[in-house]
């Protein structure tokens, strides 16, 4: 039976030692539309809520983000810097 990998504080802290066969590596990129005309990606561990990944998670890039979300770049709304 696969396990699922626990990514407690963050992507970049999983270890090539820990991987198993049949492990499983999720993760969820949410777009955070803002206030002012802005928005923002933000990429986290699959089990973490939408709300938490876009408190906690990692930003991608601008252009990372317009390949994976149409609507904010075709509302005309900037990308958050």
């Amino acid at each position: 039976m696969a396990r699922g990998i626990g990514i407690e504080q963050h992507i970049g802290v999983i270890k090539p030692d820990e991987l198993q066969p049949g492990d499983h590596i999720g993760v969820k990129v949410v777009a955070v539309i803002g206030f002012n005309k802005d928005w923002a990606a933000y990429m986290g561990p699959s089990f973490w809520t939408d709300d938490v990944v876009s408190r906690r998670g990692d930003k991608i890039s601008e252009e990372a983000a317009e390949r994976m979300f149409d609507a904010p770049v075709e509302a005309g709304l900037s990308y958050r810097r």
